[in-house]
């Protein structure tokens, strides 16, 4: 009798033990449906590394960026937005000559994206860097053309601050929305006002990410269209990108529950630019403006 009861006891173990295994398989499964159902393109390739880490430092800083797969492309930004594809390509040390917040990611070469590593450097006793000059001069005439005569010449690549006049956000913007900005400081030549602050500038929504699963937060990416000096459209270049909170860390501890997957079910925050925020763009091709605005 007894052996009979062992045996029935030892087969309902084996037969708990094959329903915890075939649970747990399936919940793998859920978890790497889930996965892909989220399309998620920011998690395919390793977050990159800086060499040095945030903090407070009293000289000027070279920086290393590195990711444990050689073969990916690094993209940094040095002014705190966001990088893409579009922000500079990491290809040496850098130089941090002033207070910056660092942000970078990793392209794998199969076009996974990694998440984004930040750095915050905050240096005391460095002199600022000196800004570059606005680059307008008198512009040149040549034989009988009076086009350009008493205008001023606004050269390509001159840098243009800007600012956002309203805020933008990832939950209620569109592709190809119209985003409002305004000259953040005024242009000059040789000390006079050439183009006022608040001068109205334009960008546009190129691209929209709402957030997902796994912690991912939202998106979105602006491009830079033009500033409007009186009658004249100048042309610009420039964009940008803004990634909300991310939620790794929070949807990582839920993995650790067991039997309930938490951290699917967390999300990261919508992206938001707010009003105030400040980016440089800069003239796309010379435009001749009036020598009074």
């Amino acid at each position: 009798m007894i052996a009979t009861q062992q045996a029935v006891q030892a087969s309902q173990q084996a037969m708990q033990n094959a329903q915890q295994a075939n649970q747990q398989a399936t919940l793998a499964a859920q978890q790497q449906q889930v996965m892909q159902n989220a399309q998620c393109n920011r998690c395919g390739e390793a977050a990159p590394k800086f060499s040095v880490k945030s903090g407070t430092y009293s000289s000027i800083l070279t920086v290393t960026i590195s990711d444990k797969h050689r073969q990916a492309a690094i993209y940094y930004t040095p002014d705190g937005w966001t990088p893409t594809t579009a922000s500079n390509r990491y290809a040496a040390p850098i130089t941090v000559d002033s207070s910056a917040t660092v942000r970078a990611i990793a392209i794998s070469p199969y076009g996974g994206r990694s998440r984004v590593t930040s750095a915050v450097y905050t240096l005391n006793g460095v002199a600022p860097a000196a800004t570059g000059a606005q680059s307008i001069r008198e512009a040149p005439k040549s034989g009988g053309d009076v086009s350009s005569e008493g205008k001023l010449l606004l050269v390509k690549g001159t840098a243009v601050p800007l600012t956002f006049t309203a805020d933008v956000s990832s939950r209620t913007a569109m592709v190809g929305e119209k985003i409002p900005l305004a000259l953040a400081e005024d242009l000059k030549a040789g000390g006079e006002v050439v183009v006022r602050k608040g001068t109205p500038a334009t960008a546009l929504v190129t691209e929209v990410d709402t957030p997902h699963v796994m912690g991912l937060p939202g998106e979105v990416s602006f491009q830079v269209d033009s500033l409007k000096v009186g009658d004249v459209v100048v042309r610009l270049r420039g964009g940008a990108a803004k990634e909300g909170p991310d939620k790794e860390a929070k949807a990582a501890a839920l993995f650790l529950v067991p039997i309930v997957p938490g951290g699917l079910f967390v999300r990261g925050k919508d992206a938001t630019i707010r009003q105030g925020s400040i980016f440089t763009a800069s003239v796309d091709v010379d435009a001749l403006l009036p020598a009074s605005n």
